[in-house]
């Protein structure tokens, strides 16, 4: 009996242990984000750079985007649109809009795309349009992903001899002269392979969903990734809005198809080869966050699934490489296993219903005292833990409202965007899982908006909603025949309840 009860006490801390890694780097780089980062600078070199923009059926957000670009002040870019369109509509739009450009077909040219038709595989050419200042790549199909797009994209700039590229998704639109900021920063080390910026929500016309959405994700970079450059840990590439060394990128294997997260793949892999990131914060990006519940969902489900390949495939060689310190491959870890925590989560609710239903059944049993002794004993220390790793989360969005933005009205926002990501458990839980063995996913892109003018929007499907509100149902019972049996109130209800009950609304 004693020996039940040490041992579910020691899966609880060992539980603690886990939790308390991933707290410790969000404290870490919290209070770190408050001192300003020594980044070097050098006049830039005025080389060619390309200005990639990514696009698949974007109908709403590309010109914005290109207006943007188009507005940047480096004198010697080259625009290039890697389009996968299969709307003929847009694949139409975007032909007009690149002979508006002065581009004309490329007929001789060697970049072509592997092409399964029927189980057939051929190599089929690419379509380009160019002119001097715009290129329009456009694939026969969405192959690979846009990891795929971007691989055809590489080779395509190094047959011009151009080095760096600024990597945007089609609804992010940069600062005038982020060109400029970001080459004086990367041309002033020769180890630095990307130079990363920040990305924030364009708050005009965004719903109230978003405003939730965009306290969860602007954290990362207005605290996370200031931290991490503050005490030089490996800085990530997330994807976009970076200027990236096409020489390091192909070092390295460049850009892998059909991977959902390869801005994390391609990080990893420099790290590993000793190339860093920098981040610039104080160079902003203006873009969109998803605009309804479903396409969150989905998305995170995506970051997770490909956060879990990465994992999968890179951890070995994080913690073999001699380029990253003990410290540095902590933080890399933290970084590759951050949306798997999730799956520790669900194994601590799991855990917790079956300690409350286990102490309801058996109270006054040997075994439930000996758990009971052995707590008192340790309950200072485990409750202490319990309460610093939950209040963990809250300290990146605290010091990004109250410090760095101080839009103290956002506060009020704050339990509503924590409430929706925990929403998200089942979702993160399965992407893990899918990611862990190797399922094979297809790749999610988040639908844009024309924000005055939404039309239908796609719902949770019903049988996660149902899902949800079962487990809603099940959570509300607990807490409350544990408040009747033991006479105390549960005060983790107040973050589970709301968010299976959101995402049982969908």
């Amino acid at each position: 009996m004693e020996l039940t009860a040490l041992g579910l006490l020691a899966v609880q801390f060992a539980l603690l242990g886990v939790f308390g890694f991933f707290s410790a780097f969000n404290y870490l780089y919290g209070f770190a984000s408050l001192w300003k980062p020594s980044i070097r600078r050098t006049t830039p070199s005025g080389a060619r750079t390309a200005v990639v923009i990514v696009a698949y059926n974007e109908r709403h957000v590309l010109e914005g985007t290109l207006r943007a670009v188009d507005q940047l002040t480096y004198p010697n870019k080259l625009v290039v649109l890697a389009d996968d369109s299969t709307d003929p509509e847009i694949v139409a739009n975007n032909l007009e809009l690149a002979r508006a450009r002065g581009a004309r077909k490329v007929q001789e040219h060697g970049l072509t795309q592997t092409v399964n038709c029927d189980g057939v595989l051929s190599e089929t050419p690419i379509e380009i349009w160019e002119s001097p200042d715009f290129i329009l790549l456009r694939r026969p199909g969405n192959v690979g992903f846009k990891a795929g797009s971007l691989r055809k994209v590489v080779e395509c700039l190094q047959e011009r001899n151009i080095a760096t590229m600024y990597l945007l998704d089609a609804d992010w639109r940069p600062q005038p002269d982020a060109l400029e900021r970001t080459h004086e920063v990367l041309e002033a080390y020769d180890d630095v392979a990307f130079v990363q910026t920040k990305r924030v929500s364009d708050r005009s016309d965004m719903n109230l969903f978003q405003k939730y959405v965009a306290l969860h994700e602007e954290g990362c970079y207005y605290v996370d990734f200031e931290g991490r450059q503050v005490l030089d840990h490996p800085t990530l590439f997330s994807g976009c809005c970076t200027l990236l060394r096409l020489e390091a990128v192909q070092e390295v294997g460049g850009f892998t198809p059909g991977h959902l997260t390869e801005d994390l793949d391609l990080s990893d892999r420099l790290w590993v080869k000793g190339w860093k990131g920098i981040y610039l914060g104080d160079v902003v990006n203006y873009g969109e966050v998803p605009f309804t519940y479903d396409d969150f969902r989905r998305q995170q489900e995506r970051w997770a699934a490909g956060s879990a390949r990465s994992l999968r495939e890179n951890i070995g060689a994080i913690l073999k490489t001699d380029k990253l310190t003990c410290v540095q491959k902590l933080s890399a870890v933290r970084q590759n296993a951050y949306f798997t925590s999730t799956l520790f989560t669900g194994l601590a609710l799991v855990i917790g219903v079956g300690t409350v239903l286990w102490l309801m059944t058996c109270w006054g049993s040997y075994a439930v005292e000996c758990y009971l002794l052995m707590l008192e004993t340790v309950r200072v220390p485990f409750f202490f833990f319990v309460y610093w790793c939950v209040l963990a989360n809250f300290v990146e969005p605290l010091i990004m409202i109250l410090v760095k933005k101080r839009e103290y009205s956002e506060i009020f926002h704050l339990p509503m965007s924590f409430w929706y990501a925990w929403s998200n458990l089942y979702t993160y839980i399965a992407g893990n899982l899918k990611g862990l063995f190797a399922v094979e996913l297809d790749w999610f892109r988040t639908p844009k908006f024309d924000r005055r003018h939404v039309g239908r929007l796609a719902r949770v499907p019903t049988t996660v909603r149902v899902l949800n509100a079962c487990t809603c149902v099940a959570f509300l019972v607990l807490y409350f025949w544990e408040g009747w049996n033991f006479g105390w109130f549960d005060e983790f209800a107040l973050l589970w309840l709301p968010a299976f009950f959101l995402a049982s609304l969908g």
